[in-house]
């Protein structure tokens, strides 16, 4: 098709303009438009949501299931759209509605993280997988991507048809942690009532309600704590959510905190006033000092534990504080076993992230942690 009319064509099915595409099938085959990244005149429409002019184009003989450069599929930009007619439309006539594009995105990843409830509806009735994962490291799941929005309705009715509320991907990705990010209370209550377990932890940074405190919200606090959270989780700097919460002047979090966090040593005065008045008057280094231990004994046993799974990048982050044994463990792990593929890849990921992870834990002063790095990487380029 010759570019104008294929420009023609495409902006006619973005428009909707259904009368000059109609016009054009007695000039050319529409089938022949193509635009950026192999879209199709049927791409442009359904992203649109134009329901007649796709049943046209549909008639017309172009593929309801013709694919983008990207894997992309009609019926995925329908479902991102939340045109739930038009996605009626296309699974009716041929449509499949859980072909994943190159990345192993689903039409499900587009509905759930839009919000489109209908659209998860219809699709999860067709027999779709409700937790396929995409395979990249900036993706997740449907029920962690409509969370990190905030799409409390997707969430619900994802959990109803049986999606894990405590599957993480990534190693570090759960659909709770997303929507404390996203500040969602209301997908952390449906999580929750769905069976979230509101003491997991990422080894990759603060706990749920860690993360709740930094955050300054009352009512998230309130709520995890209610729901089990524990309070005398330690974070990786040295910091637990009471304390974290004066620092701020938060006295309010303190309080909800209080009843139920253990005794610090570092405070002298074990009360409400005591822990306000300790955080705004004891310097910081010698806060973090006296709670360093619990940094160390908290981690250590779960960096050996997510090693012993194969975690290592898990392992790499909880072992951080030492790093050094890390970096060994690396390299007595890759003697023991040359051929295993998930230590070279744990190395090599390593090696790449040292110039920006060195650079964060330059400004802390931490040597050990950008030595171990450095072992890592040697070990990596020894071991190929």
């Amino acid at each position: 098709m010759a570019p104008v009319l294929s420009t023609v064509a495409i902006k006619a099915a973005v428009d909707g303009n259904l009368r000059l595409l109609k016009k054009m099938t007695s000039r050319t085959d529409l089938r022949e438009a193509k635009g950026p990244g192999g879209w199709t005149v049927l791409h442009f429409a359904a992203a649109r949501g134009h329901l007649n002019v796709c049943k046209f184009l549909v008639e017309s003989r172009l593929d309801v299931n013709c694919a983008t450069a990207d894997g992309e599929t009609p019926i995925a930009h329908a479902a991102a759209a939340g045109a739930v007619s038009l996605l009626r439309y296309l699974v009716d006539h041929g449509g499949r509605p859980g072909t994943p594009n190159s990345m192993g995105r689903t039409p499900l990843h587009n509905a759930a993280q839009n919000g489109h409830t209908e659209a998860v509806i219809l699709l999860l009735s067709e027999g779709v997988d409700v937790d396929p994962i995409i395979n990249s490291r900036n993706g997740g799941k449907p029920p962690i991507m409509a969370a990190g929005k905030g799409h409390d309705q997707a969430v619900k009715v994802l959990l109803d048809h049986g999606a894990d509320p405590n599957r993480v991907v990534h190693g570090m990705f759960s659909p709770i942690l997303m929507a404390c990010y996203a500040g969602s209370l209301k997908c952390m209550k449906a999580l929750v009532e769905g069976g979230a377990d509101v003491k997991s932890r990422s080894p990759y940074g603060p706990s749920l309600l860690m993360k709740a405190v930094m955050d300054g919200s009352t009512s998230t606090v309130k709520f995890l704590v209610e729901a089990g959270a524990d309070p005398n989780i330690f974070y990786e700097f040295g910091e637990n959510p009471i304390m974290c919460a004066a620092c701020d002047g938060r006295r309010d979090l303190v309080e909800i905190l209080f009843p139920h966090t253990k005794p610090i040593a570092s405070v002298p005065n074990w009360s409400v006033d005591g822990i306000i008045t300790t955080a705004k008057f004891m310097p910081f280094k010698a806060m973090e000092a006296s709670m360093e231990e619990h940094v160390l004994a908290d981690a250590k046993p779960r960096g050996n534990e997510a090693f012993a799974k194969g975690d290592y990048l898990a392992a790499t982050c909880l072992y951080k504080v030492k790093y050094k044994e890390s970096a060994n463990a690396f390299v007595e792990a890759l003697k023991l076993d040359p051929a295993n593929d998930e230590i070279k890849t744990a190395l090599r990921q390593c090696s790449c992230l040292i110039a920006s992870i060195c650079c964060y834990f330059s400004v802390i002063m931490d040597l050990e942690v950008i030595e171990a790095l450095r072992c890592a990487a040697r070990s990596e380029e020894q071991n190929p």
